[in-house]
This record gives structure tokens, C-alpha cells and sequence, in this order.
């Protein structure tokens, strides 16, 4: 076994069952490990963005994605939206109060509210995932609501996994055509296809096993379902990787050894995420 492969797997021998243990306990708990994935996501992209010169607010972005899921905690969506409007004026105000004109404090003022809304303002859509109750009736056991909304959060997330995996294996064995070869050369049409396949069959198979008894989209649903979530989890990647090579790094940090950065772990989830609650939401 390589070393790097024995790092690969010592992270995520602690990561998937922190973040499991996280997501259960819920709550304050739960928006709290989402706040700091969230901070620690927009530092790797305040780090890549002065890397090309772009002057960025570290701290305060750093503060404003950590707090977002707190405010769709407290607030539902409209907590969250009214958050946003709130960051809309108050970042491009500080930035003009505290960055030379020099250094243009309002493409400062964009880059870092593009930042906290990427990272901070798509994580904190899977607190309705978790907390909002979304297949469950009213007045339902407490117990159940907690394993329920767990396993609810984390069936973008699975999904996600075993698109990746699969677009990895069968891009080995299957793939000869480029994705998008300007924005990630080792990805492969074939590499996607074999993605949409395995997510659309875990979509089934996930609510089949785990979410019996509350899952409420019909079998065509459920295969749009998985197409949704498992397409714009690969377009996430794709969007990631573009950012990188706009940055000019091979990965967003070396936070998690074997693994990248906090970014590279969230590429995709930050478009699955949203994405299924949108369409569990609006279905």
C-alpha cells in the first residue's frame, strides 16, 4: 500500500465518522462543524485568490461564511436570504473602508462576497437537509427526525462518493475522450457517464434501504432526482478544478494529507447539496 494511499485513508477513517457524529447530534453541533468546513473553505480561496494578485477580506469573509449556516439555522431560507442582502452591502462597505484604491477595493468586495456565498451560502443549504424536517409528518418521533434528517443530509453526499468512484474506475477502464481537457485532462466522457449511472442507482437504492418509510418521490422522481444532484455534482468538480487553474495550484491546500484542501473535498457536495434540496423542496 502506498503512503499516500495510507494517508487517504487514516483522514477518512476520522473525517466520514466525525462528520457522521456531527450531522446526528445536530443542531447547534451540526451547523457549527457546517460553519467550519465553511470557513475553512473560503480561507483555501482567499489563499488561492491573493496567489494571483486579487486582494481578498481573509478574516471578515472567513467570519461571514462561518456564521452563514448559523443564519438559515435561526432563520429558514428567508434568515439565509436576508443574511446575504446584509452581506451584499456590508462587504463592499468595508472593503471601501479598508482596502487602498490601489489595490480596487470593489473587485476585492466581489472576489471575497463570491467566496463567502460559494462556500458559506451553498453549505449552509444542507441545514434544511438536516434540520428542516422535509419528509417527515408532523408531531413525528424525535428519535426517528434525528436518524431521518441524518441520513437525508447525507444522501447527496453518498451520492456523490459513488458518482466519483465510479467516474474513476470506469474512466480507467473505459475512457479514451476528454471531458473538458482544458479544465481537467484526466476526466473522461466515459468517466461520466459511468458518474450519472452510479448516482442514479444509489438515488434508488439509498431511500429504498435507508429511508423507507419517509421517502415520498415517486420512481421517475427519483431517477430525475439522482440525474440532478449526480450532474451538477460533476459540473461542481469541473468548476473546481477551473478555479484552480485559474489560481495556478494543483490543489486548494494541504489541509488533509492525501486529500487536497477543504475545497477539494467539497467541490461537488457544494452543488449537490443545494441541488437536492431544491428539488426535494420544489418536486
Amino acid at each position: 500500500m502506498s503512503s499516500n494511499l495510507r494517508r487517504r485513508l487514516a483522514v477518512a477513517g476520522v473525517g466520514v465518522p466525525l462528520c457522521a457524529l456531527l450531522t446526528y447530534a445536530g443542531g447547534v453541533v451540526f451547523v457549527t462543524g457546517l460553519g467550519a468546513a465553511a470557513a475553512l473553505g473560503y480561507r483555501e480561496f482567499a489563499a488561492m485568490m491573493r496567489g494571483t494578485g486579487t486582494r481578498v477580506l481573509a478574516l471578515p469573509g472567513a467570519v461571514a461564511a462561518f456564521l452563514f449556516p448559523f443564519a438559515v439555522f435561526a432563520g429558514g431560507i428567508e434568515g439565509g436570504g436576508a443574511y446575504a442582502a446584509g452581506l451584499m452591502l456590508g462587504l463592499p462597505a468595508l472593503a471601501l473602508a479598508t482596502v487602498d484604491l490601489s489595490e480596487r477595493p470593489m473587485r476585492a468586495a466581489a472576489c471575497t462576497t463570491f467566496g463567502v456565498f460559494y462556500v458559506g451560502g451553498l453549505l449552509a443549504l444542507g441545514v434544511p437537509l438536516r434540520e428542516g424536517g422535509l419528509l417527515l409528518p408532523a408531531g413525528g418521533d424525535a428519535g426517528a427526525g434525528r436518524m431521518a434528517g441524518t441520513l437525508l443530509f447525507f444522501l447527496p453526499i453518498v451520492i456523490t462518493w459513488l458518482a466519483d468512484t465510479a467516474a474513476y474506475v470506469g474512466g480507467r477502464a473505459l475512457g479514451k475522450r476528454p471531458l473538458a481537457p482544458r479544465l481537467s485532462p484526466n476526466k473522461t466522457v466515459a468517466g461520466a457517464v459511468c458518474a450519472l449511472l452510479a448516482g442514479i442507482a444509489t438515488a434508488v437504492l439509498y431511500p429504498r434501504f435507508l429511508l423507507p418509510d419517509v421517502w415520498v418521490l415517486d420512481i421517475v422522481s427519483t431517477l430525475a432526482f439522482g440525474l440532478v444532484v449526480t450532474g451538477l455534482a460533476i459540473i461542481g468538480d469541473l468548476a473546481e478544478s477551473a478555479l484552480k487553474r485559474e489560481c495556478g495550484v494543483k490543489d486548494s491546500s494541504g489541509l488533509l494529507p492525501g486529500h487536497g484542501g477543504m475545497l477539494d473535498r467539497l467541490d461537488s457536495i457544494l452543488w449537490a447539496v443545494p441541488a437536492a434540496l431544491l428539488f426535494l423542496v420544489f418536486a
